[in-house]
């Protein structure tokens, strides 16, 4: 990805950050799929604490990478 195009630390931390946010999207889709199929009202709030959780943590670590301006 940008770490085989651009050399330096920044570059493999951009692409892992990438990796990690697709991971936690994919995890977030499965969640929402099975939501919508569960009939369970227990399983139902679990999954949607669970879901909750993995957002939080895209917005957070997106929150953590910012990336400062370089002139």
């Amino acid at each position: 990805m940008l770490a085989t195009i651009l050399k330096g630390d920044l570059a493999v931390q951009t692409t892992l950050a990438i990796i990690d946010t697709f991971y936690k999207i994919r995890h977030l889709s499965r969640n929402m799929k099975e939501l919508s199929a569960v009939q369970d009202e227990t399983k139902q709030k679990s999954l949607m604490q669970k879901s909750g959780e993995i957002i939080a943590e895209i917005l957070d670590d997106d929150l953590k990478l910012q990336i400062p301006r370089q002139l």
